[in-house]
């Protein structure tokens, strides 16, 4: 059964990781020497989340080979200017303790149509930041290319001024987000599918710090169906996510967890199912 998404650029990128935000010191270090010894080989982080040197440790004391990890990080938006974003891209391979970093990603979207945190002087062109990202493309401090919290019309500027290829666009996205009045993620889907550009899910399971749909898990359509298949709420809902084709990085400090989000690959969802599923 599929384990890796294709990527468009040639590479693949695993079709389930660790999630870390919000995991920090021992925490984040426990949790990902856990993940890496169970066989998790994707492991998502950022600059913001200030937990790199904990990952780059358990890492370190796995003995797992760098070229069979595939590792993702972001540059946080107020330093998506040319020159910033060069600095902060040195500072992540220096606190992962890494030559390259398989995906690097813009972490939200600053440029000129989307409305800068800090004023409409802080806002850099989207032209400026992938021509950073390009150049660390060049270089070969990245693999592959990316964005986050991007909708269609910015997905396709950015494919437009790259070139370099956009891979992936990491997204908010779960099971009870389809059908939300104003939430648009399954077009979303459906766009990345058809340009090449592989959509990654943060939140995939409507738990911790996003608010929307926290009580999904429970739902009794969702835990009939679970118990059908001899599966958690928690599977199947991360099941039904990866056949849309969208990769799923579902964070956890458990060892329990960690090991039953791993364990999706064994079942798949009948049509009738997804059906169900579709409508909650």
């Amino acid at each position: 059964m599929m384990t890796h998404e294709k990527l468009s650029d040639g590479g693949d990128i695993p079709m389930i990781g660790l999630g870390t935000a919000g995991l920090q010191g021992d925490k984040c270090e426990q949790a990902t020497k856990w993940a890496l010894e169970i066989g998790y080989r994707h492991i998502d982080s950022a600059w913001a989340y200030r937990n790199q040197p904990a990952i780059a440790t358990a890492i370190k004391q796995t003995g797992i080979q760098r070229e069979d990890l595939f590792i993702t990080s972001k540059v946080w938006r107020d330093y998506l200017s040319y020159e910033k974003a060069l600095r902060q891209c040195n500072e992540i391979l220096d606190q992962l303790q890494m030559d390259y970093i398989d995906l690097l990603l813009t972490h939200w979207p600053c440029n000129a149509n989307v409305r800068s945190a800090k004023g409409p002087e802080n806002v850099v062109p989207l032209e400026e930041t992938l021509a950073a990202f390009n150049e660390i493309h060049r270089v070969g401090k990245v693999k592959h290319i990316g964005v986050s919290n991007y909708g269609i019309d910015l997905i396709k500027q950015a494919q437009e001024i790259s070139a370099v290829p956009i891979t992936v666009n990491q997204v908010h996205f779960h099971l009870s987000d389809r059908n939300c009045s104003e939430n648009v993620s399954q077009t979303l889907v459906d766009f990345c599918l058809k340009s090449n550009v592989v959509m990654t899910a943060y939140c995939p399971l409507a738990s911790g710090w996003c608010p929307a749909g926290g009580g999904i898990l429970t739902h009794p359509t969702l835990t009939a169906i679970a118990q059908n298949y001899g599966k958690t709420p928690a599977q199947v809902a991360l099941r039904w996510i990866i056949e849309q084709g969208v990769t799923v990085i579902p964070r956890s400090s458990s060892q329990d967890h960690l090991r039953e989000n791993m364990e999706i690959f064994d079942f798949e969802l009948s049509e009738t199912d997804t059906a169900r599923l579709n409508t909650l």
